[in-house]
């Protein structure tokens, strides 16, 4: 349940634009030692349990093995690397830090990119998407062997020390999809770089690339979204409804509750039973955006958590506050009563873990006179508040649930209200301050399995449509 800003994240990012922008800059080892030891103790002291994947002999080991082999002096984002490193072996996937001025600086001072995607499929490599205009590649490639002289493999696993997913299967996915972006996050590489593959007659051969632009890169994530809208309603063949969803947190709660009532206002005037809800790349969000929109179609109680946990340090509480709870209302200690966080919040002592049981929410009245059959697409993009949407869906059976695992652990942390800036090298980095229980009250570390999967080359939209046909 991510109830974090996205000004605040961009804030933050400007934070990060200003210490990162020095390309020159270099760090000693003895200062690279200091920030690694901040970051730990931060995370420890801020997170509500950070050895939940990680032992503390664990810890302790790692740590000191990356601190033994630092070399004397390091540029900034080559600092940032190793950092990245030490998140993505927490497994926490909203404890983070991110890239975001250095790709900037990157694509703004003209970088190349390596010009192929390469996803994995078992023990093989192969190449899902050609950026370049090399004939040789488009029409003679079939398996990737190495790039620059390094095992594919090798590379492979580089990249998925920078891909924090929680689970291997998801590092495999995030790292295939995103494979240009890992490749630059990972490695300091310039083309032309040097590539050998099995060609069409099964032989060991080597090419040259040339490297693309961000330009050439029409693909990426962030252009796919460019000028979609957050909510979409579409009717197909007038008799069923698809509602498209891409995040809980581009709106205010008004707003998401302003669509929802018109949208099943449309629904229930042409008597359409069959909804598809489409949370295949849902980027998360505040869940309760969630609850309001469930409270429309279930038809039993639910809950999007089980219970929250928060670790309450001075610092959280201030932040909070300042998140939470509008200005004029600070002062009055004796209203933060009225809510069930707050309360157990500012209930707790220094440093506790402060507890809220979540209640079961009642559908609206019209869900119940209005019954729907209801499928919900996921993959394993579906992340944090949307994989905490499914998990509701999944313990309730309020639907069917269509596609591919979600992009997150059913109970996970969350709530990155914490931020820290390192004093060397200026890099922030984002902490977990709760722990979000699975609807039905069980802690395990499992996604969210689809009631019908769906491969990933195949539609999940299209094989909704055939179970709702038939």
């Amino acid at each position: 349940m991510i109830r974090i800003i996205i000004f605040i994240l961009l804030t933050f990012f400007g934070y990060i634009q200003k210490a990162f922008s020095q390309d020159t800059l270099k760090l000693t080892k003895q200062q690279m030692i200091q920030d690694i030891d901040l970051l730990v103790d931060r995370v420890h002291y801020a997170h509500i349990n950070s050895y939940h994947y990680r032992s503390r002999e664990e810890w302790q080991d790692y740590i000191e093995n990356m601190k033994q082999g630092l070399p004397d002096t390091l540029a900034l984002f080559d600092f940032w690397r190793k950092t990245e490193e030490i998140f993505v072996f927490m497994n926490d996937a909203h404890t983070r830090t991110y890239p975001s001025a250095y790709y900037r600086d990157y694509i703004k001072a003209g970088g190349m990119f390596f010009p192929l995607n390469i996803k994995k499929a078992g023990s093989n490599y192969t190449v899902s998407k050609v950026y370049g205009n090399d004939t040789l590649i488009n029409n003679n490639l079939t398996y990737i062997k190495s790039i620059n002289d390094k095992p594919i493999d090798s590379v492979f696993a580089m990249m998925k020390l920078h891909s924090g997913k929680e689970l291997d299967a998801l590092d495999d996915r995030y790292v295939s999809d995103s494979f240009i972006f890992y490749f630059w996050k990972t490695f300091n590489w310039q083309p032309p770089y040097t590539i050998g593959f099995i060609n069409a007659s099964g032989n060991l051969q080597y090419a040259e690339l040339d490297g693309v632009t961000y330009q050439d890169l029409k693909e990426k994530e962030e252009r796919n979204k460019a000028g979609k809208q957050v909510c979409e309603l579409t009717f197909i063949k007038d008799t069923i409804a698809l509602i498209k969803i891409r995040d809980f947190y581009s709106m205010s709660r008004k707003g998401y509750k302003k669509f929802y009532r018109k949208t099943f206002r449309k629904i229930n005037k042409r008597e359409v039973k069959n909804i598809i809800l489409d949370f295949r790349n849902h980027d998360g969000g505040d869940s309760r955006y969630g609850e309001d929109l469930a409270k429309y179609f279930a038809d039993k109680p639910f809950r999007a958590s089980a219970a929250t946990h928060w670790k309450v340090t001075p610092e959280f509480r201030t932040n909070f506050a300042q998140m939470y709870i509008p200005g004029i209302m600070r002062w009055a200690k004796f209203l933060y009563g009225i809510n069930k966080h707050t309360k157990a919040i500012y209930s707790a002592k220094d440093n506790e873990v402060a507890v809220v049981n979540h209640k079961l929410i009642k559908p609206k009245a019209t869900a119940l006179r209005h019954p729907k059959n209801v499928y919900l697409l996921t993959d394993n993009y579906t992340f944090s508040a949307g994989s905490m949407f499914a998990a509701m869906v999944k313990d309730y059976k309020l639907g069917i649930i269509v596609g591919e695992p979600t992009g997150n652990l059913s109970s996970f942390y969350a709530d990155p209200i914490l931020w820290y800036k390192l004093p060397n090298s200026g890099i922030t980095f984002q902490v977990s301050t709760s722990f979000n229980l699975r609807p039905n009250g069980q802690n395990d570390d499992h996604s969210i399995e689809p009631d019908v999967y769906v491969e990933s080359n195949q539609d999940a939209l299209e094989r909704a449509l055939q179970i709702i046909m038939k």
